[in-house]
């Protein structure tokens, strides 16, 4: 090969290598937007629902908190609180602390690339110095990211947990009638033309019982993640089959207004669940951000028992 030639091939491999880094900028700054754009529309979404009466409690609550944990995310906030506000009740609280300069949102240190999976903000108590949050603010982005990242739809995690509670089922004595189903005993469930028909994660039965059950191992939980379930309240009822939901966290409206006293069931089983492989990200999601979270290869037995409970419950209920 001439100088020449050499030269040109250089030169040519040169602007591949621009090409790229332009494209590689242009998909960067779309997956910024898109997630600042989504952040948008759920934070408008969130003013236009009902005000809580303990919006000024939650207020309180969370000063003290992120005065104790020194740094945190909008999700880890949510969770950590999970147990007495709604994680929209914490969204508002977090945005009025913000604009009465009560706590401030900071970003981490480095390159910023916001995409999906990927943590955009935290929050700290107001005028704190960055430089002694720093760290933590890596350690718990890295942590929060590998969270975000084994949940995403489509991952293993998710098939796993659907395993965990295929196994519970059947070791309690339930009578397994498929999984990912749309159509039973002759019924199918309505969706949208030209699209894959909705399903229930599995179809069991016992004492004359069938029940359409749907898994929801998730640590995301915001208004809209209510439309998610009632969406398989009509699934259940298309297939003719009773609705058992099966879920990390619910929140309690939904729960008994929707739910329960609509002859239904649910179990909170408020554990995020992960394999065992993930031990050690799942330990420090425990210590760092305060998840409730378990990684296992088998349901708990406590768990399983909740289960056999909850259906004694409603068998005694709609044979009275």
């Amino acid at each position: 090969m001439s100088d020449e030639e050499r030269e040109e091939e250089e030169e040519e491999d040169q602007e591949h290598k621009e090409e790229r880094r332009r494209e590689e900028h242009i998909e960067e700054e779309r997956a910024r937007e898109e997630h600042e754009e989504e952040t948008e529309r759920l934070e408008q979404h969130e003013e236009e629902e009902e005000v809580d009466e303990r919006d000024e409690e939650a207020e309180s609550v969370l000063v003290e908190t992120l005065g104790r944990v020194k740094v945190a995310t909008d999700r880890e906030l949510k969770v950590r609180l999970e147990d007495d506000f709604f994680p929209w009740v914490v969204g508002r609280a977090i945005r009025r602390l913000l604009d009465g300069d009560v706590i401030d949102k900071v970003g981490y240190p480095g390159r910023r690339k916001v995409g999906r999976g990927e943590v955009a903000a935290f929050y700290v108590p107001h005028a704190i110095e960055y430089d002694s949050v720093k760290e933590i603010i890596k350690r718990k982005k890295a942590v929060s990211e590998g969270i975000a990242n084994i949940l995403m739809g489509g991952s293993s995690v998710s098939g796993h947990v659907e395993d965990l509670f295929q196994d519970a089922f059947l070791s309690l004595g339930f009578k397994f009638h498929g999984r990912d189903v749309s159509s039973f005993g002759g019924r199918k469930a309505v969706g949208v033309p030209s699209k894959e028909p909705p399903n229930l994660d599995f179809v069991f039965e016992r004492d004359g019982v069938r029940y359409g059950i749907d898994v929801k191992n998730w640590i995301r939980y915001e208004w809209n993640s209510r439309d998610e379930v009632v969406s398989k309240l009509r699934v259940a009822a298309d297939l003719g089959v009773v609705p058992f939901i099966v879920a990390r966290y619910m929140d309690k409206d939904l729960v008994y207004k929707r739910i329960v006293q609509e002859g239904s069931l649910v179990y909170r089983y408020r554990h995020l669940l992960v394999p065992s492989v993930y031990e050690s990200l799942a330990e420090a999601a425990r210590e760092l951000l305060g998840y409730p979270i378990l990684a296992v290869d088998k349901l708990p037995g406590f768990k399983v028992d909740w289960i056999g409970k909850l259906h004694s419950a409603f068998v005694e209920r709609v044979r009275v």
